[in-house]
């Protein structure tokens, strides 16, 4: 006070303070986090932002699976617990992996969808759009492959959203995570969301489906 007083007694003005900035909401459709400023030979950056969760990396001792069998190497959950996420190892020689995505609630009738973010090794990110919804028996869950996935791999997702009409989602990404779906429960997912969108999207579902 006194020295805002004595500024103007002195004829000049005193630097104006910013105003705080205020905290964002929770986003209501799937978050998405920014991929730019990524470098080829920098690992991107795939710290969870508001509305995602960090999961643990695949560990070279986790990774060791028998020859040529399928088994479990990653098993982890959403904070609150409604969501498991199941990392499988598959294939003879180099393995490849999988993720089979568990919805433990009961959520409805309305598709859930996840985002999942992981870093290549070639330093770039890969996303996909993983829809869970809840079938006649047992619970809502769906298996994707990971491609490009390996031991390490810095991963995130996202909170699991329902699918409205207001749900937006780049038209490539939906294409990569449908041809991603690993059985016809995933894909019967895809489906059940191209019945509760909006604008374009129902066409490049269908368009990716075929």
């Amino acid at each position: 006070m006194w020295q805002r007083v004595r500024a103007s007694f002195l004829g000049f003005d005193l630097p104006v303070r910013p105003a705080p900035t205020a905290t964002p909401r929770t986003p209501g459709t799937v978050p998405r986090q920014s991929t730019a400023g990524g470098s080829r030979n920098r690992q991107p950056d795939v710290r969870p932002a508001l509305g995602w969760f960090e999961l643990p990396a695949l560990s070279p001792g986790g990774a060791l699976t028998a020859a040529g069998g399928d088994a479990v190497v990653l098993e982890a959950a959403s904070p609150d617990g409604r969501v498991a996420f199941l990392v499988r190892s598959t294939g003879d020689g180099e393995p490849s992996y999988s993720l089979e995505l568990v919805l433990r609630s009961d959520d409805g009738a309305r598709p859930l969808m996840c985002l999942i973010r992981y870093a290549r090794p070639d330093g770039r990110m890969r996303e996909l759009l993983v829809p869970v919804v809840r079938g006649t028996v047992g619970p809502a869950a769906s298996y994707v492959q990971l491609p490009e996935f390996s031991v390490g791999a810095a991963w995130t997702a996202s909170v699991s959203i329902p699918v409205g009409s207001e749900s937006d989602w780049d038209t490539d990404t939906v294409t990569t995570s449908i041809g991603a779906a690993l059985n016809e429960a995933t894909r019967e997912a895809w489906r059940r969301v191209r019945e509760h969108v909006g604008d374009d999207l129902p066409g490049v579902i269908d368009g990716a489906l075929r």
